[in-house]
């Protein structure tokens, strides 16, 4: 393969790259799969692979970026086609969205759960550094968009943001180390330790967003009396 010269022709194999380790990804997992496995399926040298990516962890770090301009894609089409009106509304956008990503998008959730134990740490700084203002732009453009509402500020929008990214991360590796213990256990044992990722982020993020809503309810409350009690 002849080495990518114009901008173009750079974006475009940058591009291929990604959706080839994309592809390996799903099928082994981070830990057992090699640069030198992604470079061979691409065609390229192990050489020219270190060009485009200084290190594994900046490989996925822009995938998971990626996955992240497309969920940010989705979120901001959604408001500009309904802007919510409640709470209830944006509970809702959120928990759609959510289900959503737990159905068809194995690839986020499970480089999200990676994100900030192994590939930030290991991520080229120039590389991370360009990624997170980027992320920052979008993320707050989007909570711009949607504090348009009058329902949250960008601070509580960038916080449910935030305490979601957590569920996930927390819930799928929970997931695992209740997957290591299941390969101790014999199989008439196995229920007891068993778990749905999917089921536990979805949950968790509805009890987050319930006792979000709860709570703003108190602190209204509260707000009016304080004003009846001023006049």
């Amino acid at each position: 393969m002849k080495r990518a010269m114009t901008e173009e022709a750079k974006t475009a194999r940058a591009r291929e790259i990604l959706n080839t380790a994309e592809k390996l990804f799903l099928e082994s997992g981070y830990r057992d799969l090699k640069m030198s496995d992604i470079a061979k399926v691409a065609g390229i040298s192990n050489g020219l692979l270190f060009v485009y990516f200084k290190t594994k962890e900046t490989l996925f770090l822009c995938l998971l970026w990626r996955e992240y301009e497309k969920r940010l894609d989705f979120l901001e089409e959604h408001v500009r086609r309904k802007q919510p009106e409640s709470f209830s509304d944006i509970q809702a956008l959120l928990l759609e969205e959510l289900t959503l990503l737990l159905e068809t998008n194995p690839l986020y959730i499970r480089l999200e759960a990676l994100r900030a134990v192994i590939l930030e740490r290991g991520a080229d700084t120039d590389t991370l550094c360009r990624m997170k203002k980027r992320l920052s732009e979008r993320t707050d453009a989007w909570s711009r968009q949607l504090e348009e509402s009058g329902v949250l500020s960008r601070e509580e929008i960038m916080d449910i943001y935030c305490m979601e990214s957590g569920i996930i991360t927390g819930c799928y590796q929970q997931s695992l180390v209740s997957a290591s213990v299941q390969n101790s256990l014999p199989s008439t044992e196995l229920c007891m330790v068993q778990r749905d990722y999917r089921s536990d982020i979805l949950n968790g993020m509805k009890c987050y967003l319930e006792g979000y809503r709860r709570r703003r309810i108190r602190m209204q409350q509260r707000f009016r009396m304080q004003q009846r009690k001023a006049r």
